[in-house]
């Protein structure tokens, strides 16, 4: 993995950041690449396993509060972690990933270009060594790093009740930090730990505007890319009942023409020719893999 510029950044040091001063036993790190200011910043978190939707929508809510200025914060692993890495990405804004490993065998091993291409723009923070073999309870104190560094709050986005994401959301609280959560549906492992989180008085998370109302509300008349726009939504009425049943199917993930057909019911001429109507009308856009999503939709990253 080839970085830019490494130093080693001490307490005393005034580049040191300040709000990892807020944490009792906070001590050196290293950093790949140049921290931004992190007086705006949110970190979002989540289950490594994720269902396609939860990666969608991290995606597109970093992206919205990165364009919003907002410094997006996580811990580079597979699932939410990465989807919101590369939102802010595609928005050309900052994040930050803080590792529970060193640079030289950074973990997980498969996104070492995630990880150059953070470097690149943002940085990657860690206080573990590059010598030794990697330690799994490293991830717990890359956690709490997390939840500091998040100065404006904590995103939870699917977590178990066996979760280390909640052990992100604890420190956030113990330091005084808002916690949102994006509810998820009751039935799903995935979402247990968000939903106690929300019964203990966490905040809730529909999308970035909810933040945003809190952090920027500067920011508030921003266009918010992952909710439907408003012209769509007054327009709605005028569509047929065959497009209202394609936008139904699509949902918030999109199909490819074969799902859509597996959905409705229709044969592939007469899905084609909803889906063309409706491109044309600026409700859908082509996606990569052959798939039809709803204009203002998350985009799976």
């Amino acid at each position: 993995m080839r970085l830019p510029h490494l130093e080693e950044l001490l307490p005393l040091d005034p580049r040191y950041p300040a709000a990892l001063r807020a944490l009792k036993d906070h001590g050196p790190i290293r950093v790949a690449g140049v921290l931004p200011e992190l007086e705006r910043a949110v970190a979002i978190v989540g289950t490594r396993r994720a269902d396609p939707e939860a990666l969608d929508f991290a995606h597109g809510l970093a992206r919205d509060l990165a364009s919003a200025g907002i410094v997006i914060l996580s811990g580079g692993a597979l699932g939410v972690d990465a989807a919101a890495h590369r939102g802010a990405l595609a928005a050309n804004g900052k994040t930050v990933a803080v590792l529970a490993s060193g640079f030289a065998k950074p973990y997980p091993p498969s996104h070492g270009p995630l990880f150059e291409e953070i470097a690149a723009s943002g940085a990657l923070l860690t206080e573990a060594p590059d010598e030794g073999a990697f330690e799994g309870f490293r991830f717990l104190h890359r956690n709490r790093l997390i939840a500091a560094l998040g100065h404006s709050g904590t995103i939870v986005i699917q977590a178990p009740i066996r979760s280390g994401t909640l052990s992100t959301a604890e420190d956030a609280r113990r330091l005084k930090r808002p916690v949102w959560v994006v509810p998820g549906a009751p039935w799903d492992p995935r979402s247990q730990g968000g939903l106690g989180l929300l019964r203990e008085g966490a905040r809730i998370c529909t999308s970035a505007g909810d933040v945003l109302s809190v952090l920027a509300p500067e920011t508030r008349d921003v266009r918010i890319r992952s909710a439907p726009s408003q012209q769509n939504t007054n327009d709605l009425g005028s569509l047929d009942d065959a497009a209202r049943l394609c936008l139904s199917a699509l949902g918030g993930r999109g199909r490819t023409l074969d799902e859509l057909c597996k959905a409705t019911g229709w044969p592939a001429p007469r899905a084609l020719a909803v889906l063309t109507s409706l491109e044309v009308g600026g409700w859908i856009e082509g996606r990569s893999g052959g798939r039809y999503g709803i204009v203002g939709h998350q985009r799976r990253p």
